[in-house]
């Protein structure tokens, strides 16, 4: 664990922060803050590939319930990811902006060096497990840290709920709701409020979070 004071990088308090995690659905803070970098347009349409879906559902990973062959804006895959953690919606995204997992989990990595994420690697782009994907709660906070910089990764990181655009397969569009902020009751934080965040769980992460919080 370690805490920050956002605006400075001050630690306040940490315990074992440079450990070696596996970082579960954490991993797409970055997986969104590359997206948001790379389309300036947040309305530019993706089409959902059929093939991701097959290896999502076999590793029960969490979707956000878009459907195969849908077409939704990038805007709508970013709150996707970050709020129901739709694995879907990464993927989608991934092969938008690098054309393929493999090329943008590239990018992934030569971001993580550029922030100076030292004990970081990624290996996908949903955070899924593997031996290559791991990262630690002082690499995480730098990310998070880097991110809140961007005022559209800040609208969605501090979002409770979101419904996407109309497609033909969601004439009502998608509802989305945090897993963080719909579990919330509001006596997590003395003197203060938690604004967002982003959870994670997988067996080998266990329970993961990344979040933000004002005190006072």
């Amino acid at each position: 664990a370690i805490l920050l004071q956002a605006d400075s990088g001050e630690v306040l308090a940490e315990k074992d922060a440079d450990s070696t995690i596996y970082p579960a659905s954490m991993t797409k803070m970055m997986t969104a803050l590359l997206a948001i970098e790379a389309n300036p347009d947040l309305d530019t349409p993706v089409t959902l590939p059929e093939e991701i879906f097959p290896a999502l559902q076999a590793q029960n990973a969490s979707l956000a319930e878009f459907q195969a062959g849908e077409t939704a804006t990038v805007r709508d895959l970013l709150y996707g990811a970050m709020l129901p953690s739709g694995a879907e919606c990464c993927e989608a995204l991934a092969r938008q902006v690098s054309g393929s997992e493999e090329a943008f989990v590239a990018l992934m990595n030569r971001k993580a060096g550029e922030l100076g994420m030292k004990h970081t690697h990624f290996a996908n782009c949903t955070g899924l497990t593997s031996p290559e994907h791991y990262s630690s709660a002082a690499d995480l906070a730098v990310l998070l840290q880097a991110a809140l910089n961007n005022e559209t990764f800040r609208t969605v990181f501090t979002t409770g709920q979101y419904t996407s655009s109309v497609t033909a397969q969601h004439p009502k569009g998608l509802y989305m709701a945090s897993t963080l902020l719909s579990r919330l009751d509001g006596g997590e934080v003395t003197g203060g409020q938690i604004l967002g965040g982003k959870t994670g769980y997988t067996d080998a992460a266990g329970l993961c979070l990344a979040s933000l919080a004002v005190v006072n």
